[in-house]
C-alpha cells in the first residue's frame, strides 16, 4: 500500500449495491484556524451516514474480519436499517498487512487538533500522514466546513479481560443513549457488557472517531494480538447490530426509543464508568503508568501482580498489590487517583508501547444522564 491510498467499501443503501472503491488522496496543504470553535457538535435530528471502521490497529484482526462480513451482507442491511446508509472502512492498511499495532507512531493518537493542525511543523509518520488522509476523506474534524460523517463505530479488541466495552464521549447525547440501549441488549453488567466515558473535549480527543459529529468505540476482550477467534467476532457483531439497531429506530421513532430506554434505567440515569483525566501524551484516559526498561521503553520493569489480572472493572483500594518488581518486591497501589478506583485494560498489550501511552487505565464508577449525556458527580 502507497502513500495516499485510501480502500472504502460502500454499502449503498439506497440502491442495496455494493460498491468498492479506490480514493487517491493529496496530502492536505492547509488545516482549519485553531481558533475555530471546536466543543461538542450539536445534535443531528437523523444520522444517516455510518461508518464502520476496522483495522486502526492493524494486529486487531477481528474488526477487519467485522467489516469484511459486513461489506458481503448489503442486502440484508439495507432491509433491516433502511434509513442508514452504511460504509466500511480499512483504518490502517499498511499495519494490518504487517500485524503490527502500528508502523511508527499510534494512528488512533493523532487526530487531536494540534496534532492535526501541527503536521506539517513535525516530521511525518506513516500515521500522521494516514490521519490527514483521514480526516479530509471523512471529516474534517476542525472548521467551518459541513462534517461528511454523521457516525464513526470504531471495532477494537483488547488483550485485556474487558467483556463488551462501549466507549463514548461525555455529552455526545446521541452515542450515550445508543451505548446505554447496546449494553442493556447485550446483558449489561450481567452479560459483561458495560460503558466507559471519556471527559474530555473534541478537539483533545486524539482517536479516528472524534473526526466524526458523533463516535463509538465497541471495545472486546480478552483477543490476543494478530488472532482471530470466534467469540469474540460475534460479541463484536452482537454490539455492532445493536448499536445499527439503535440508529435505525433513532431515526424512525425518536421519542419512542428515548421512551423505552428511561423504561429501562431508572430516573434517566445510566450506570457507567468515566475514565480518569489523562494527563501523559498518547493516553485516551489516566493510567496508572509503570516504569520502563531504560534500554527498552516498551518493556516494563514492573510486572502486574497476579491478583489484579484479568479482574478488569474491579475495584482496588490504596495498599492493595499493584505491580512486583524484578526482586519479588510487591509494589502497592499509591492512592494516585483516588482511595478506591477500578481498573480498566489490565495488562493491556497495547498499553506497553509509550505511544499508545503505558500502564494501566482507572475510573470511577459513575452515573451519566441520558436528557444531556453528562456524568453526574
Amino acid at each position: 500500500y502507497t502513500d495516499g491510498q485510501t480502500y472504502l467499501n460502500r454499502v449503498e443503501m439506497n440502491t442495496r449495491q455494493l460498491l468498492v472503491g479506490l480514493t487517491i488522496l493529496p496530502f492536505l496543504s492547509d488545516m482549519a484556524s485553531a481558533n475555530v470553535p471546536v466543543g461538542p457538535p450539536p445534535e443531528c435530528p437523523a444520522l444517516h451516514k455510518v461508518i464502520v471502521v476496522g483495522g486502526t490497529h492493524g494486529n486487531e484482526y477481528t474488526g477487519v474480519w467485522c467489516i469484511k462480513a459486513l461489506a458481503r451482507r448489503s442486502d440484508e442491511l439495507a432491509e433491516s436499517f433502511p434509513s442508514l446508509y452504511i460504509e466500511t472502512l480499512l483504518s490502517h492498511p499498511e499495519a494490518h498487512m504487517a500485524n503490527k499495532r502500528f508502523i511508527d507512531t499510534d494512528l488512533n493518537r493523532e487526530f487531536t487538533e494540534e496534532k492535526l493542525v501541527g503536521a506539517k511543523d513535525r516530521h511525518p509518520t506513516v500515521e500522521s500522514l494516514r490521519a490527514q488522509e483521514l480526516n479530509k476523506l471523512l471529516g474534517p474534524k476542525l472548521g467551518s466546513k459541513h462534517l461528511q460523517t454523521d457516525v464513526i463505530v470504531d471495532l477494537h479488541t483488547t488483550t485485556s479481560n474487558m467483556g463488551t466495552c462501549l466507549i463514548v464521549p461525555e455529552g455526545d447525547v446521541p452515542m450515550v443513549r445508543a451505548a446505554a440501549y447496546v449494553a442493556h441488549k447485550c446483558g449489561g453488567e450481567k452479560g459483561e457488557a458495560r460503558i466507559l466515558v471519556h471527559s474530555m473535549p473534541r478537539n483533545q480527543r486524539p482517536d479516528v472517531k472524534s473526526i466524526a459529529r458523533h463516535g463509538l468505540t465497541i471495545e472486546v476482550g480478552p483477543v490476543p494480538q494478530g488472532v482471530l477467534r470466534h467469540d469474540a467476532v460475534e460479541k463484536t457483531e452482537k454490539a455492532l447490530h445493536f448499536f445499527l439497531e439503535y440508529l435505525d429506530l433513532l431515526n424512525k421513532d425518536k421519542a419512542g426509543v428515548i421512551n423505552k430506554l428511561k423504561e429501562w434505567y431508572s430516573g434517566g440515569k445510566v450506570p457507567v464508568y468515566r475514565s480518569a483525566k489523562a494527563s501523559a501524551p498518547g493516553e485516551m484516559s489516566g493510567k496508572i503508568q509503570w516504569p520502563s526498561d531504560p534500554e527498552n521503553p516498551n518493556f516494563p520493569q514492573v510486572l502486574v501482580h497476579k491478583s489484579i489480572q484479568d479482574r478488569d472493572f474491579h475495584k482496588i483500594k490504596k495498599g492493595d498489590p499493584l505491580f512486583i518488581d524484578l526482586n519479588g518486591k510487591v509494589i502497592p497501589y499509591s492512592g494516585s487517583h483516588g482511595e478506591e478506583v477500578y481498573l480498566m485494560f489490565v495488562n493491556e498489550g497495547g498499553y506497553y508501547y509509550s505511544s499508545s501511552g503505558t500502564g494501566i487505565s482507572v475510573s470511577i464508577l459513575r452515573k451519566v444522564r441520558l436528557d444531556d449525556g453528562m456524568v453526574e458527580e
